[in-house]
């Protein structure tokens, strides 16, 4: 399937977290959340990230 176009829409669903900035490990937005010991990237956003990006209350 090489050389093939991609459909507009068609992929990955964007993460809500990536909205806003992290309060945990301050990841600037747009940016995969780090863990703060060491650097290291995570697959998903940290759980705050995803309760500011909804509006839920803290």
């Amino acid at each position: 399937m090489t050389g093939a176009a991609r459909l507009y829409g068609v992929g990955r669903a964007p993460q809500p977290g990536l909205t806003v900035a992290c309060p945990h490990c301050r990841a600037s937005v747009g940016n995969a959340c780090t863990i703060p010991a060491n650097g290291r990237r995570l697959a998903n956003p940290h759980p705050s990230r995803i309760d500011a990006a909804t509006g839920a209350a803290a």
